[in-house]
């Protein structure tokens, strides 16, 4: 059960990642964000690097734990949820990528 909803999660992350992404090159900042652009790309940009990690260590444990499974069947799903974390991995850091394309002149409002 567990990796179900590791699996749903990181699916989840797989798509709204890029997507938020793409919003904030265009400049878009959250209506409830209490600071300025260039404050709300820091925080997603730690956001971004936070998952990069998290999917790689996630894969790595379920590459490690796959094998220790018993029970027929279990040691297959491990391995697809460590390949999809691996994926959320690659997919954090290409929208890392993208956001550190923002100049920090365009991301003060200012046009360079």
């Amino acid at each position: 059960m567990l990796e179900l909803i590791s699996i749903v999660a990181s699916l989840v992350i797989c798509v709204l990642v890029p997507i938020q992404a793409s919003r904030i090159r265009n400049g878009w900042v959250h209506k409830n964000f209490a600071g300025d652009r260039p404050r709300f790309l820091a925080v997603h940009r730690k956001q971004f690097r936070m998952l990069i990690w998290l999917g790689l260590v996630f894969g790595i444990l379920g590459l490690v734990m796959a094998p220790l499974e018993d029970h027929p069947g279990e040691q297959t799903v491990k391995v697809i949820a460590a390949v999809i974390w691996f994926v959320v991995s690659a997919v954090s850091f290409f929208a890392l990528r993208t956001v550190d394309k923002v100049a920090d002149a365009d991301a003060a409002g200012r046009q360079p």
